[in-house]
C-alpha cells in the first residue's frame, strides 16, 4: 500500500508540475569517476543554477538507470541501450523534463543535470532541450579505470569489472564524447586535472561559458565537497587511485586506451607488449 500510495503520489506531482523552460538546461558530462559530481555539486552553488541532487537517470522512469540493469558504471556493455542522436525519436520528453522538475528550483535561470551516460546521448539531448550547454569533463584514464573498478558493484560478477571493462568505459565514452562534440553547437572541455588544481580558475572559465560571473557565488578554494562519501577539499587524487594498479593493470589499459590517452595528452605509464613490471 505504502508503495503504491508513493507512486501515485509522484504521478500527482508529474501531472501538475509545469514544464520548465529555463534560460538554458546544462548538462556536465562525463566518464564515471572523472568528476562529474563534483563539478555538478560546485557549479550549483551559483545563485542561477539549480542543480538535481542526483543523477537525472535515477529520477526518471524514461531511461534505464545502469545500476537497475545490473551495469554500476558500465553502460558500454549496452550501449545500444544508451546510445541517442538528434535521430532517434528516444523517451517521452516532457515527462523526462516535469520528473527532473520536480526536484529542480524552477526560479533559477539554469537548470543542472548530470549522469555519466549522457556522453552516449548529447546530441539528442541538444535536440530537446532548450539552448543546451554542455560542459565535457576528461581525467586520466588509468586513475579513471581503478576507480570503476573499485567502486562499481557488479552483483552478478564475482570480484567486480575486470580491468580491461573498466579502461573500454573510459575509453568508449570519451570517443562517443569526441564525436557528437563536433555536432553541439554550445560544449566546453574540462580536465579534472585543472579544476582540481585550480578550482577558482576553471569555475571562473566555465561560468563564463554559461554568462555568468564568479563573484557571485561562495569562493571555491578551500571549501570542502562531499563526494561519494568523501567530505574534503578539491585535490587532484590521480596519484593515489594510479598507485592502486599492477604493472599488469597499467599494461591492460595501455593496450585498450593508448590512443584516447594520447588524444588528451595523458603520458603511457606501461606499453602495449611490455612484460609485466619491466
Amino acid at each position: 500500500m505504502r508503495h503504491y500510495l508513493g507512486s501515485a503520489h509522484r504521478e500527482f506531482l508529474i501531472t501538475v508540475t509545469p514544464v520548465p523552460r529555463p534560460k538554458a538546461w546544462v548538462f556536465v558530462v562525463g566518464c564515471y569517476n572523472s568528476g562529474t559530481t563534483l563539478l555538478a555539486q560546485m557549479l550549483g552553488e551559483h545563485p542561477c543554477i539549480s542543480a538535481l541532487p542526483t543523477e537525472g537517470q535515477f529520477l526518471t522512469d524514461q531511461w534505464p538507470a545502469d545500476y537497475t540493469l545490473g551495469l554500476p558504471r558500465m553502460w558500454v556493455q549496452r550501449e545500444d541501450l544508451w546510445r541517442l542522436t538528434e535521430q532517434d525519436a528516444g523517451p517521452d520528453v516532457v515527462r523526462l523534463k516535469k520528473e527532473w522538475a520536480i526536484r529542480l528550483d524552477r526560479s533559477r535561470d539554469f537548470l543542472l543535470e548530470k549522469s555519466p551516460p549522457n556522453a552516449a546521448r548529447t546530441r539528442w539531448l541538444q535536440r530537446h532541450f532548450e539552448n543546451a550547454h554542455f560542459v565535457l569533463i576528461v581525467r586520466n584514464g588509468y586513475a579513471v579505470a581503478e576507480g570503476i573498478r573499485r567502486k562499481a558493484e557488479p552483483h552478478h560478477l564475482k570480484g567486480g569489472w575486470p580491468i580491461e571493462a573498466c579502461a573500454h568505459q573510459w575509453e568508449r565514452s570519451n570517443e562517443i564524447m569526441l564525436e557528437d562534440s563536433a555536432h553541439l553547437e554550445r560544449s566546453l572541455w574540462v580536465r579534472y586535472e585543472s579544476l582540481a588544481e585550480n578550482p577558482a580558475g576553471e569555475l571562473e572559465r566555465i561560468l563564463a561559458f554559461l554568462g555568468l560571473k564568479v563573484a557571485d557565488m561562495p569562493a571555491a578554494s578551500g571549501r570542502h565537497w562531499k563526494v561519494h562519501e568523501r567530505d574534503q577539499a578539491v585535490r587532484n587524487l590521480n596519484d593515489a587511485n594510479i598507485a592502486s594498479l599492477s604493472p599488469e593493470d597499467l599494461a591492460t589499459i595501455t593496450r585498450i586506451a593508448a590512443p584516447m590517452l594520447r588524444h588528451f595528452g595523458y603520458p603511457l605509464l606501461a606499453r602495449a607488449g611490455d612484460e609485466a613490471g619491466r
